[in-house]
Formats: structure tokens, sequence, C-alpha cells
């Protein structure tokens, strides 16, 4: 029977039992948001980087090359605001 479930573990008086975690979290708050900044700023620098990649190979081309893609050749990212 693979479609059956077990039944639901229900307490003395008839309720079904609580389920751990939902009320509380196990880690600490301070560290998890730490944790997610870190996470989203190289995300950040790995996006610009692709984005200054892609502009710094759009602009090595030469502009009878340019004209001839248009704008589809383009990258499709912004060009990043500072040139480093």
């Amino acid at each position: 029977m693979p479609g059956k479930e077990p039944p639901k573990k229900r307490g003395p008086k008839g309720g079904i039992k609580h389920q751990p975690g939902r009320d509380h979290d196990r880690k600490s708050g301070r560290a998890k948001k730490k944790r997610f900044a870190r996470k989203a700023a190289r995300k950040r620098r790995q996006q610009e980087a692709d984005a200054r990649r892609a502009w710094a190979e759009w602009d090595r081309l030469p502009d009878d090359v340019k004209r001839l893609l248009g704008p589809a050749g383009q990258p499709q990212v912004p060009r990043p605001s500072n040139g480093e």
C-alpha cells in the first residue's frame, strides 16, 4: 500500500500532536540575517562582475560589427555605474 499515509499521532484528548518548531526558531535570527546578507552581497558582486565582462566584450568590438549587431547584440544587463 504505497499510497497510504500512517495515521497522525493524537494526544490523550484526541487532538493532533504539536508539530515541533512551529512557534520559535532554533537558530539565531541575527546570525541568519548576516548569513543571508553575505549570500546576497556575493550574488550582487557576481552579477556586477558578469555585467562588467559583458560590456567590456561589447566595447572591444569594432564599430562596424556593433552597427551590424544593433541593439540586439548589446548586453541585456545595464552598464555598471563606476568604471573599476
